[in-house]
């Protein structure tokens, strides 16, 4: 069986040729026919102003897909930032990106971005300016450099995308070109757009192309070899992923053994709340043609959050499920788009594992959208089958108006059978382009749960919101531009116990030589906490108030950096102050290094312990790390990842709470304690095709909390030796 995967990961694939040769330069004839954009305005800061330099797009359908070419006039004398970047990494320098809803609907977008450099990143937008770099999309781009101008070409596959109306000969595509002046950190675009605002996708310029079909049928085969240091073991996995795409309307993905070889590293997190931690997912299965399932609520809840697939498993072993096969269907019948998920975890049928089956309908129109999603999660180990529901609709009245809602019902089958339900909405008003409102009201009963498949950060919740933003254009000799942003918060729990609500003031000033101030106040109206003590009572909480300031520099030749300081009140009323930054340095267009400290002192930290008990401590903390990027050559990269995370807490004051919410002082034993988390990767990744990638990645890493307080010194020198992980692994990624 290897060998069988090994001469599949070695055979060479087809080739692809294109109508154009995608080389960066503008000179092939057919440009000439090109559709035409040029009548770009600076969209960052929100000025609408004419742009430093000019920029011209051209567009072209062709049998092989959409090519777009950027042509950027920059005089010689003119910076450029032309660093390589790992894809989906920020891009600091000059780049341009092109923004596309394929349907013209404003439901789901993808953008396509290129550097100066020739580095890449691709991304979703879904719930109109909500991005996610997860997606990995099958494209070709590059990049040229003159001597007063730089281009940029693209070619987007017809299949790239689930599209509705695919056997059409012509369709109406809605676009979004911009263009970002590294030196002055300038984005300028067409039409007058802005991703900082809520509705974004909804406003891009629409237009009628040609058409043609096109089909794929691509299997990408993958092989890891682990060796595990710390445990003398050594494993190897094998899969595949296969993608069919008949036509844009209708695409299936399906995946066996799918492919979960460890090479990106999750940033490092200390958890100490009542709510999770939340973290993105790169597995490629779950990242292909997920828009259309990328539903998300207020309180920053996502109704389908795919890393609960393959995640720990139900008998708190620690250990994590496999996935033994997933299929996923997207597709468009009838005016409505369609989608279907369905996974299953290893040990399903010894009851170990999980079954995940999610589905979701949308119906557009003109101004009205209408969908439904549906989830239903079978956990035989518990006992336990969740389903949960959802209606959603926008109506874009106009212009001006936008409505958008959900609705909200779950079912839990198992020891304690339940059923909730949910509805919010949100209004956006923009009577002038300078100027916007935003209204959200929020009401999710006691028993609402989507924990299963989604993100849920709480239950319980009556909100109000109101929202409002102004951006200043401004004839001043350093400022380009100035935003003032305000909130309003009003909470409640199902009870109608008063949650602490807030009113938030930013002000932003953005300077023509590319540098950026913030300026935040969050005043916190007293009220209670009734998460911390995972329901054994509310935690009255004091009036508490926090300032935020920030400093982001220009570009200064190599260098780069960030500040900010943060005084707050936290806990019942203690003092805290964050401090820290992060500074870039780019030492080669092949080499940069980026690195962050920040540092926590605080007087008051409340950690919940037991039922009613909490400590209060005093706290002090640092998160760092550091990133090294190096490009040897053309397709080799080289990363070097650490982060180091660590807590000192002492002066232990134990309290419990009555039924009143108020914490009095307690005789309970306490300790002090400290925690230490340290991860490293190191990572090679060679691109010998495209989408085709060998990588070798060496990590190692570990967490401790001890029952005492240990200085940083102590804390650092222990971290290095913190081994709960020491692995080496091989992987291998194949398209055919």
């Amino acid at each position: 069986m290897r060998f069988f995967w090994i001469l599949l990961l070695l055979t060479p694939p087809p080739l692809v040729a294109a109508g154009l040769t995608i080389d960066g330069r503008l000179d092939e004839s057919q440009w000439q026919s090109a559709q035409v954009f040029e009548d770009f305005v600076v969209v960052e800061p929100f000025t609408r102003a004419e742009p430093t330099y000019p920029t011209t797009v051209r567009l072209l359908a062709l049998p092989e897909g959409i090519a777009v070419g950027f042509h950027n006039v920059q005089p010689p004398d003119v910076p450029r930032q032309r660093e390589l970047t790992a894809r989906d990494a920020d891009m600091p320098g000059d780049r341009v990106n092109l923004f596309i809803d394929f349907n013209a609907d404003g439901e789901v977008a993808y953008n396509f971005t290129v550097s100066l450099a020739g580095s890449i990143q691709d991304a979703t937008i879904t719930n109109e300016n909500q991005f996610s770099t997860d997606w990995d999309g099958d494209w070709q781009h590059a990049a040229f450099e003159g001597e007063d101008f730089w281009s940029v070409e693209m070619l987007l596959p017809w299949t790239v995308a689930a599209m509705k109306n695919s056997g059409t000969p012509r369709r109406t595509v809605a676009l979004m070109f911009d263009r970002v002046l590294g030196v002055r950190t300038e984005r300028s675009g067409y039409p007058a757009a802005t991703f900082m605002r809520p509705r974004y996708v909804s406003e891009f310029a629409r237009i009628e192309i040609d058409q043609y079909e096109q089909s794929l049928l691509r299997v990408f085969p993958y092989a890891t070899a682990a060796i595990d240091l710390k445990n003398d073991q050594q494993t190897f996995n094998a899969g595949a992923d296969l993608y069919w795409k008949p036509s844009g309307d209708f695409q299936l993905t399906a995946a066996l053994a799918p492919d979960f070889g460890q090479v990106e590293a999750d940033e490092l997190v200390v958890n100490f709340d009542a709510i999770e931690a939340f973290f993105s997912d790169r597995r490629p299965f779950f990242t292909e043609n997920q828009g259309l399932f990328d539903l998300r609520t207020p309180d920053n809840g996502l109704l389908i959050y795919t890393r609960r697939i393959g995640g720990p498993r139900d008998d708190g072993s620690g250990l994590a499920n496999d996935i033994d096969a997933a299929i996923k269907a997207n597709g468009s019948a009838l005016g409505f788009d369609y989608g279907a998920l369905v996974a299953q975890e290893s040990d399903y049928a010894d009851d170990l594992g999980s079954l995940f089956y999610g589905q979701r309908l949308l119906r557009t129109g003109e101004q009205l959208s209408v969908g439904y999603l549906g989830t239903l999660v079978d956990r035989p180990f518990l006992d336990r089958q969740a389903t949960m529901h959802a209606v959603d609709a926008t109506w874009r009245a106009n212009e001006r108006w936008q409505v958008t809602g959900q609705v909200l019902a779950s079912d839990i089958d198992d020891d304690i059978d339940s059923s909730g339900a949910g509805i919010w909405t949100r209004i956006d008003y923009t009577p002038r382009p300078y100027f916007r409102q935003e209204w959200e009201i929020t009401h999710f009963d006691r028993e609402l749960n989507f924990n299963d498949m989604g993100f849920q950060r709480r239950a319980s919740l009556n909100e109000i919101e109101w929202t409002a933003e102004y951006q200043q254009t401004l004839d001043h000799p350093l400022l380009r531009g100035a935003s003032w942003r305000g909130e309003w918060q009003w909470r409640s729990n199902d009870r109608g116990e008063r949650l602490p609500g807030a009113l938030i003031l930013d002000r932003t000033w953005q300077y023509k030589s590319g540098a950026t101030i913030l300026l935040n106040a969050f005043l916190e109206t007293s009220g209670v906490n009734d998460l911390i003590t995972r329901g054994n009572g509310n935690v009255a909480i004091p009036f508490r108030q926090s300032y935020y300031l920030e400093y982001e520099s220009p570009r200064l030749e190599r260098w780069q950096f960030e500040l900010s300081v943060r005084p707050y009140e936290e806990g019942l009323g203690g003092r805290a102050l964050d401090v820290g930054g992060e500074v870039t340095y780019t030492a080669s267009q092949q080499l940069s290094l980026d690195g962050y400290l920040y540092a926590t002192d605080s007087s008051d930290w409340l950690v919940w312990q037991q039922d009613n008990l909490l400590g209060r401590f005093e706290r002090q903390a640092v998160d760092s790390g550091l990133n090294i990027n190096w490009f040897p050559r053309s397709k080799h990269e080289l990363r070097v990842k650490l982060q180091w995370l660590a807590i000192a807490a002492d002066n232990a004051r134990a309290v419990r709470v009555n039924r009143f919410g108020a914490a009095t002082a307690s005789a309970d034993p306490i300790e002090d304690f400290s925690v230490n988390n340290f991860g490293l990767q190191l990572r090679y990744r060679y691109e010998f095709a495209a989408q085709s990638e060998v990588f070798v990645v060496y990590g190692r890493g570990g967490f401790v909390e001890n029952d005492r307080r240990e200085d940083f010194d102590d804390l650092l020198s222990d971290a290095l030796s913190l081994r709960d992980a020491d692995q080496f692994l091989v992987k291998v990624r194949r398209r055919f």
